[in-house]
């Protein structure tokens, strides 16, 4: 890599690893330098290299020109990726990228892709390449991407895999653009060069290449000391001195020096460069189309000639440096510049760029350009580039079109294109000049939405109250508006608020006639009343999955295949809540929806705990961690702790749940939905109780409880610690206060469809009356328990702690058969869904019943191998391959395996074995 480079052995170093250590995943190199300092050499090297290595190669060069396009730089970076790649896209991928890269543009917004969409779909394509191969994405001056390809290349380097290496070119110091973050997953994988000067040496082999008179020693060393050994303007310097300049009259500043060089050509020749520097993407043929004088070719090829030009054989005209094009555009008259642009609307065929074209030439309200810029933000929005739209119209607003209904839709662009902010001070502004209508409402409707989703704002209620009061009766806007409110409702507490709300949003959707928007009106009334202590209505949720539209942008919460999850998850239904929450999981993976993904996420862990798949559940935590510090809000942030909580509580890993959950409520703190910290707390709950701090458990619960009960949750279900609260109390020996918990639990049992709260209820009216001496009462109550709980097989955690309270209550009763029957069938539950510390307490207790084992007690040959290698250091997974079985089944084997040798930990079985 060093031969055709002169200098620069640690920079091309860096670039070497970088492609050498492509195969350990994802990795970002950035060449970082002041103008002129030699970054795309280095750069163009390292492609170069990764082209003879056969790499797949996405490049793009974008250009500081005063105009740039939507997705230009993504145009750039597919355009040699063939057709079969986006054709196993997914739908919502594919078609995105289609109108982004302007294969297919559909009229009318409905149709505009999601921005988040056309991210996810790239980074599909990135993905998909690298399954069969190494890949290298070079971007050279990456700070002149254009927006929209800017969010798409940051989205996609921090969530890509497999062997991708992105070498980027970056301009530091003066003039150096917009930064962009490029961060892999790995934050370590990360790496800046910052190139620094050439040596003496150095600069005189770059100079002896590209002049051809030589310089003298004292000339080479003024040029070094004068340019800070800076090649670029070394070299300008030198060529200036060939020009017959006197190197002590000869500016310091690179505008001089360019302006030097730009001098040496004829105003003929200028002419053709000023007009290239102007255009988005100029070519042989658009010059000429713009000069209308002839062919431009000859001055160009002058131009070339003299380095400050490049021509391609499809007639591509490039500058050799950005500086150049910057400096012709500069030197012009701002009269001529305006003069240029009037003309280059006339010749460019791209609507956005004659928009900008027609901008750029106006000096005051010019209702052609206005009009220009209306229908090019109209086409970035269907293309999926809010973020152009809405700077297309803050354009137009600039020229003088400062109406409220062009600021509402610029709000509604910066919106769209995440940021909220700058959204919220147009709406603020346009809703002070709007009058009392629907164009008021849609506007209040929006701005309700941002300051809840910004800062919670509780007065953001009132002005959805607004919007809801100003929508037209039957209208889209009616309905969403409602939609939007009964969130904000339950999600300031106010959950009796919520039904009425809810019900008026289906009533409009009725009326309105669109069968998307009726499904997420019919499924959020559901499981509001849910919620608030009503039957779950399945007529009305089957309804709602069967007219549910996956298409529709909408946000997340209102989605019915969500919400028909969450009430399967609280309906103990695992299988179906599962399969639900893996489709809405998927499906914010296809349309881009990070921001909604860390919700669905959090809901999935303790499904897959119940259901005894911790793996699935430390993989769900493991990227709901990952996903929370890429959208960096605290509630996600909190989230990821209170899942980690839930897992940990559950693993029998205590002081990690402490942790966690701390670091959690920390968070929550901070602001949000009251009812958020109900979750973490109810894990902290289970995880003080599963290691017999009964007291600290009772101090979380407790208040957690009367929080549930003062929000007008009438579900227990959705927050199920109230079954641990009771055990807590009761052992406290305050069974009073457990009474109108207990009295909850069998009130929602006595309703349809609650097997699992009557179960609960049962047992925990057993431990009750077992603490007011009524010991027959209370066996009566456990064994009603275990009735129902045979009706829920699957729900085998809570069977489980149904038969440890039973075990433990036989035992103080002198039951000892009995009670080892249950204690035993109670350790093996919980070893098989994992939970750890509860199986440990399961043993502990049988092993207070002191009876002398039995023949079962003997590890089973499978056993006896799983103890020796375990035994041995083993880890699970590693037992799992030696013996060709699931780790499941080990981690089963080894439940077993402790319960019959009296042992709780990986250590006592390596002395246990060793000692054989």
């Amino acid at each position: 890599m060093q031969d055709t480079v002169v200098g620069r052995k640690p920079e091309l170093a860096g670039v070497a690893d970088l492609l050498d250590d492509v195969d350990d995943g994802p990795s970002v190199l950035l060449l970082a330098g002041v103008a002129g300092i030699g970054k795309t050499t280095v750069w163009q090297s390292g492609v170069d290299h990764a082209r003879e290595r056969r790499f797949t190669l996405l490049m793009c060069r974008p250009a500081a020109a005063e105009v740039r396009l939507s997705y230009a730089g993504l145009f750039d970076l597919l355009a040699g990726v063939g057709t079969g790649t986006f054709d196993q896209l997914p739908g919502p991928q594919r078609r995105a990228l289609d109108a982004a890269l302007l294969r297919s543009c559909e009229d009318g917004l409905d149709d505009a892709p999601d921005p988040r969409a056309v991210a996810a779909g790239f980074l599909s394509v990135l993905d998909g390449l690298a399954s069969r191969g190494r890949v290298l994405m070079a971007i050279d001056d990456v700070q002149w991407l254009d927006e929209p390809t800017r969010q798409v290349v940051e989205f996609a380097v921090r969530r890509c895999s497999g062997p991708i290496a992105t070498l980027a070119a970056c301009r530091v110091g003066e003039r150096a653009g917009p930064p962009i973050e490029l961060s892999p997953r790995d934050p370590g994988r990360r790496s800046t060069v910052t190139l620094g000067p050439l040596t003496l040496a150095e600069l005189h082999h770059v100079l002896s290449r590209h002049t051809e008179r030589p310089l003298s020693r004292p000339a080479l060393v003024r040029i070094a000391e004068r340019t800070a050994g800076n090649p670029f303007y070394a070299l300008e310097l030198a060529r200036s001195l060939e020009a017959g300049a006197d190197l002590a009259t000869l500016p310091d500043s690179l505008r001089n020096v360019v302006r030097d060089r730009l001098d040496r050509l004829d105003d003929l020749v200028l002419r053709p460069l000023l007009v290239s520097s102007a255009l988005a993407s100029p070519s042989v043929d658009l010059v000429n189309r713009a000069m209308a004088e002839g062919d431009a070719r000859p001055l160009l090829e002058v131009a070339e000639d003299a380095g400050v030009v490049a021509l391609s054989t499809s007639g591509e005209v490039r500058f050799t440096h950005p500086l150049l094009a910057t400096g012709v555009y500069a030197e012009a008259r701002p009269s001529a510049r305006r003069a240029l642009h009037r003309r280059l609307s006339t010749v460019v065929d791209d609507t956005e760029e004659r928009a900008r074209h027609l901008a750029l030439a106006a000096v005051g309200p010019d209702q052609e350009a206005v009009a220009a810029l209306d229908a090019a933000a109209d086409v970035a929005r269907r293309r999926g580039a809010p973020a152009s739209a809405a700077e297309l119209l803050e354009l137009a607003i600039g020229l003088g079109a400062d109406d409220p209904p062009r600021r509402v839709r610029a709000a509604q662009d910066h919106s769209l294109a995440a940021d909220p902010a700058r959204a919220r001070h147009l709406l603020e502004t346009a809703i002070s000049d709007l009058d009392a209508g629907p164009s008021r409402a849609e506007a209040l409707a929006l701005l309700g939405a941002i300051r809840f989703d910004l800062d919670a704002d509780p007065e953001a209620s009132g002005v959805l109250e607004q919007a809801l009061a100003e929508a037209p009766s039957e209208s889209r806007l009616r309905c969403s508006a409602a939609l939007q409110l009964t969130y904000v409702y339950f999600n300031s507490g106010r959950l009796d608020d919520s039904l009425p709300c809810a019900m008026s949003a289906v009533e409009a959707a009725e009326q309105f006639g669109e069968d998307g928007l009726l499904a997420e009106a019919l499924a959020v009334a559901v499981i509001v009343q849910f919620l608030l202590g009503r039957a779950a209505d399945e007529a009305t949720l089957t309804r709602a999955l069967t007219l549910e539209d996956p298409a529709r942008r909408t946000r997340m919460y209102v989605w019915p295949t969500l919400l028909a999850g969450l009430v399967h998850r609280w309906t103990h239904r695992l299988d179906e809540c599962r399969a639900e929450l893996a489709a809405v999981r998927q499906r914010c993976l296809d349309q881009g929806a990070e921001s909604d993904l860390w919700f669905v996420l959090m809901h999935a862990v303790y499904p897959a705990c119940s259901a005894g798949d911790l793996e699935t559940a430390r993989q769900y935590v493991d990227e709901l961690v990952v996903q929370a510090e890429l959208v960096g809000t605290d509630l996600a942030r909190a989230s990821a702790r209170t899942a980690q909580t839930e897992l940990w509580a559950w693993a029998g890993q205590v002081d990690d749940a402490r942790t966690a959950g701390n670091e959690a409520l920390a968070l929550f703190a901070g602001g949000g939905s009251p009812t958020w910290p109900l979750f973490v707390i109810g894990a902290l709950g289970m995880a003080e109780l599963s290691a017999g701090n009964h007291e600290a458990a009772a101090d979380r619960l407790a208040p957690a409880a009367d929080a549930m009960n003062s929000l007008g949750f009438g579900e227990p279900a959705a927050h199920p610690f109230l079954a641990d609260l009771v055990d807590a109390l009761v052992t406290l020996h305050r069974a009073e206060e457990a009474e109108p918990v207990v009295e909850l639990l069998e009130a929602s049992g006595r309703r349809p469809g609650r097997t699992w709260a009557r179960a609960v209820g049962a047992r925990c009216r057993g431990l009750v009356l077992a603490a007011q001496g009524r010991p027959g009462d209370a066996l009566a109550a456990f064994e009603r328990a275990m009735t129902d709980h045979d009706a829920l097989p699957r729900i085998r955690y809570e069977r489980a702690r149904t038969l440890l309270t039973l075990g433990q209550h036989q035992r103080r009763h002198n039951q000892r058969r009995a009670a080892r029957a249950a204690l035993d069938e109670a350790a093996r539950l919980f070893d098989e869904v994992g939970a750890a510390q509860w199986a440990r307490n399961a043993r502990d207790e049988l092993d207070r019943l002191g009876l002398r084992p039995s023949s079962s007690d003997e590890l089973t040959p499978s056993e006896r191998r799983v103890a020796e290698l375990a035994g041995s250091g083993m880890t699970v997974r590693e037992v799992a391959a030696a013996l060709l079985v699931s780790p499941k089944t080990v981690e089963a084997h080894l439940g077993r395996i402790y319960r019959k040798l009296g042992i709780h930990s990986r250590a006592e079985l390596g002395q246990h074995m060793a000692g054989r």
